[in-house]
């Protein structure tokens, strides 16, 4: 037990609902105690351990539970059931304004705010430079909060919470208020405090910053636990239930033709199919409409490889079947690193290449051309095929996803170390400019 920051057992949240606001009132005054209400349960049974330097994600739909775990991990919200156990001094930022005065300007906030988790004002004194530093926002920090933009908000709320040298840094999807730089700065803050052995609970929607900030992840849904495992699977998972909430079932004679398929085609790369559908079942998404038959990474000789070369030209090969009448067909892959985190990705929308006025039975083979320029390191290749429904707000309903479709290495280049993920080609033009 020395080792856990965190615990929580069978902790549940219920609220009571009426339907009708008089409700309450009858059943406060009725004498044989008649339930007019009924009871909501924000969460459920939860159980789980999070040991000392552990770095959490929490993930699941809106509504799912998240903040209300969090606000009583904080106690802010006491549970209708349960325990929480916690180790540590906890400094937390959830929805903005938690903590924070509106009538108070910055300054006095900083000390409002600290005196909640704690501190005395000689301890706040110490670390005031850093705070003001770290929040950058000027004169506006003898301003109201009231008056503040959000952006503004959360930069004083982060710095806080960051800088107060917390054991447990509990951090709730406040950071998606912000702007780009800034995110970076709180990334890159809150990957130094983890270096340093701090304990992280981080919720949010952006899954790429789950993967690569957190060991572990919490999937929550309708109250309960899902599932708790290694980030990368975790946000496979989670992208999968969101998937499914709004695709129909493979019909029957889908899988019917499905079977039939390879006995159909002449085309080799349709009928050596068998290893492909045994990989791509994992967490696969289908709708039945259309379905990847096979993916292949080939060499310019259109041999099989699982080994790339650095700057080796590659086709990544897609061989697909139609099952139903379609006018539009969208079509792309990630190329993702061992962390699960998308480090290439293209689609036919991007390259203005979509497939139109699809007949049911027809079979298509796309190749994908490109040079690889990838850092050393083991890749998944995920492939998708979607129908597009408003390219302005990448609205599309998923027809086939296959989140590991192929693997590879990429070898070392041979030259200089590549120390980005991945190199560009690049124009220079240098000008020598006399004295």
């Amino acid at each position: 037990m020395s080792d856990i920051a965190v615990k929580t057992e069978n902790l549940s949240k219920s609220y009571k609902l009426y339907k009708n606001p008089i409700d309450r009132l009858k059943e406060s005054l009725n004498p044989f105690r008649k339930k007019y209400h009924h009871d909501f349960f924000a969460l459920k049974n939860i159980s789980f351990e999070i040991k000392k330097g552990e770095t959490i994600g929490i993930i699941g739909r809106n509504g799912s539970g998240k903040s209300t775990l969090l606000k009583i991990i904080t106690k802010v919200l006491t549970p209708t059931e349960g325990n929480v156990i916690t180790k540590g001094k906890i400094s937390a930022l959830l929805e903005l304004g938690a903590g924070f005065n509106p009538e108070l300007n910055g300054m006095e906030n900083i000390y409002f705010n600290g005196a909640i988790m704690g501190y005395t004002k000689k301890e706040i004194d110490k670390k005031l430079d850093n705070i003001t530093s770290f929040a950058d926002i000027g004169e506006f920090i003898e301003q109201p909060v009231k008056t503040y933009s959000s952006g503004m908000f959360v930069r004083l709320a982060f710095a806080v919470a960051t800088n107060v040298d917390p054991e447990i840094l509990i951090i709730d999807e406040a950071l998606s208020v912000g702007d780009m730089f800034f995110q970076a700065k709180c990334m890159a803050k809150m990957k130094k405090m983890i270096d340093k052995g701090i304990t992280l609970i981080f919720v949010s929607h952006d899954t790429g910053a789950i993967k690569s900030i957190c060991q572990r992840s919490i999937l929550l849904d309708e109250g309960s636990i899902v599932d708790f495992d290694k980030s990368d699977k975790i946000v496979e998972k989670y992208f999968v239930m969101k998937v499914q909430n709004n695709q129909k079932t493979i019909q029957p004679q889908t899988k019917a033709a499905l079977k039939s398929l390879n006995k159909e085609t002449k085309h080799k790369i349709f009928s050596n199919s068998d290893q492909f559908t045994k990989r791509a079942s994992y967490q696969r998404i289908q709708n039945g409409m259309a379905n990847f038959v096979n993916i292949q990474l080939l060499d310019e000789n259109e041999n099989v490889i699982q080994h790339v070369e650095y700057e080796q030209n590659v086709i990544l090969r897609m061989a697909l079947q139609i099952n139903n009448d379609m006018e539009k067909l969208a079509y792309g892959y990630h190329i993702r690193d061992k962390n699960g985190i998308d480090v290439v990705y293209s689609d036919s929308i991007i390259e203005d290449k979509n497939i139109l006025n699809l007949k049911k039975g027809s079979k298509y083979i796309i190749d994908w051309r490109f040079k690889s320029s990838l850092i050393h390191g083991i890749y998944n290749v995920a492939c998708v095929l979607s129908v597009p429904i408003d390219i302005a707000s990448s609205k599309v309903d998923f027809v086939d996803f296959i989140p590991i479709a192929t693997q590879f290495e990429a070898e070392p280049r041979k030259k200089s170390y590549l120390y980005g993920n991945v190199h560009w080609d690049n124009t220079i033009n240098i000008q020598g400019i006399s004295p």
